[in-house]
């Protein structure tokens, strides 16, 4: 019974995209300089960040009493 059923359009298919554009040469060695510049800046960056001073090692301040190791308050 199909003529009870509405009548459905169907669009056509979209065409295929175009194939991905070709990077030359010049655009490579470009990206890969670029690349190697931000992983020596992450180096840098996470070497600077990782000391944690804990204050005179060698010297005791004589005033808490408590002596012992110095901690990061002072």
């Amino acid at each position: 019974m199909s003529f009870l059923k509405p009548k459905v359009y169907v669009p056509p298919a979209p065409p295929p995209p175009p194939p991905p554009a070709q990077a030359g040469e010049e655009d490579t060695q470009r990206a890969a300089a670029m690349a190697e510049e931000a992983t020596m800046r992450a180096r840098k960056r996470k070497g600077a960040g990782s000391t944690i001073v804990a204050g005179a090692l060698g010297q005791q301040t004589g005033t808490t009493g408590g002596g012992g190791a110095p901690t990061l308050l002072g």
